[in-house]
């Protein structure tokens, strides 16, 4: 089942109502998108989650790992002695990373705070399983991501990756480390790049960094590149003077599993049916959708409707599924023996609302559509290397046959992309 979820959350002590008390009222924005991201969690049959601290034992070089059968921790030192935790470590996946991952640390420690408020949570809300505690790595997390992700892709239970992190503490004068305009500029950066380009992140000013006083940019990073998703920013404030952010940054969707299964029993020629997909609401909705092929990160197939042309989105994707795969001019028709090494992303459009100029785009959310006469181009949103209203219109234009310098008519869509 491999890795089906990955979020950022904080771990604010004061969050905790038996510890915040009434000052929880400041922060009831982030107490309430903790508890959804606990909710989609458990709702996701998680069995075991891998949490990812900046206050346990670090290294400098490497990555720490708990390795007791056992893991306990309580919140003694924030004055509730009472609230006190034991979960059983995933020694399975444990051995994999011991394995694995590059320059370990093995550690046995008690559950750190950064850890603790998570799993306050996701008891709360009902969640019994494993877990497994690593702490941030200092250096090279992206690789570090990548290396987890890949580890969770072959095991054979469904896993979830929860970055713990705050962010900049430097928001206010009374804050934990007073008021540096760095701060509110380093929360700014990363509210921002979320919902745009995560690519980017990677690539913040040092000094921004260092003079925001952060302690979750690195978790966050190694999130990011364990595994590919439309990150959904749940909340963000900072009430205490540190910057509270709690974002769902991927999880697996049922829709491109499926266009997986329609391209491949096409290839094996067998036939399937309405009994063969879920029978979830969003399979029978009526809607346009694209299926996008990936093989090692370039784009293998893209084909897709703007607007429904089959009874439910079901069809719709297995017509697309086996169109992007065998029909898209522009690349050999897939075997079946490249289906292991593709990844398949479904983007289910919106409906089209013309627009009277370019000024009511935004190539980050909105995807186009240019018309003349008999002419028509589209162009999805969030594609990489499309960073500007005038490259999308340009780009669509061409895909259409319509001279760059030629006014057409203009609409727009939004789009939710759907990961494996």
């Amino acid at each position: 089942m491999s890795l089906v979820y990955t979020v950022f959350v904080p771990h604010p002590p004061i969050v905790v109502p038996e510890i915040g008390g009434q000052e929880v009222q400041k922060c009831q924005v982030t107490l309430e998108a903790y508890r959804e991201i606990a909710r989609r969690l458990v709702q996701a049959n998680i069995e075991t989650i891998i949490l990812v601290s900046p206050h346990a034992p670090l290294t400098k070089e490497g990555i720490t790992l708990f390795t007791e059968e056992k893991l306990t921790g309580n919140f003694a030192q924030f004055g509730v002695r009472s609230l006190t935790f034991a979960w059983i470590n995933d020694l399975a996946i444990t051995t994999q990373f011991q394995k694995y991952l590059d320059r370990v640390v093995p550690i046995r420690e008690s559950i750190d705070h950064g850890s603790l408020v998570p799993l306050y949570f996701l008891q709360e809300a009902g969640w019994k399983g494993k877990i497994v505690l690593v702490g941030m790595p200092l250096e090279h997390p992206e690789e570090y991501g990548a290396q987890i992700g890949q580890i969770l892709e072959k095991m054979p239970i469904r896993t979830a990756l929860v970055a713990s992190g705050d962010l900049s503490h430097r928001l206010k004068e009374d804050g934990p480390y007073g008021y540096d305009p760095a701060g509110l500029k380093f929360d700014q950066a990363v509210y921002k790049n979320l919902q745009r380009d995560v690519r980017k992140l990677s690539h913040l000013p040092i000094d921004l960094v260092e003079n925001a006083a952060e302690c979750g940019y690195r978790s966050l990073r190694l999130a990011l590149a364990a595994k590919e998703g439309a990150p959904e920013v749940l909340s963000y404030e900072g009430p205490f003077g540190v910057g509270y952010l709690v974002a769902d940054l991927y999880h697996s969707s049922p829709l491109p599993l499926w266009a997986r299964q329609c391209l491949q029993a096409h290839l094996q020629h067998k036939k399937l049916g309405p009994g063969d997909f879920s029978k979830t609401s969003e399979f029978f909705e009526r809607r346009g959708c694209f299926v996008t092929l990936k093989q090692h990160g370039e784009l293998r197939g893209c084909i897709g409707t703007t607007e429904p042309w089959q009874t439910n989105l079901a069809l719709e994707i297995q017509h697309n599924a086996i169109a992007a795969g065998t029909e898209d001019p522009r690349f050999w028709p897939v075997e079946i023996e490249d289906l292991e090494t593709l990844c398949f992303t479904v983007d289910v459009l919106g409906e089209l609302e013309k627009i009277s100029g370019p000024e009511e785009l935004d190539p980050w959310r909105y995807g186009v559509v240019v018309r003349k006469g008999g002419r028509s181009g589209l162009l999805l949103p969030h594609l990489e290397g499309v960073d500007t209203v005038s490259e999308q219109i340009s780009i669509a234009k061409q895909k259409a046959g319509i001279p760059s310098g030629d006014d057409a008519d203009l609409w727009r869509f939004e789009v939710v992309r759907h990961y494996e």
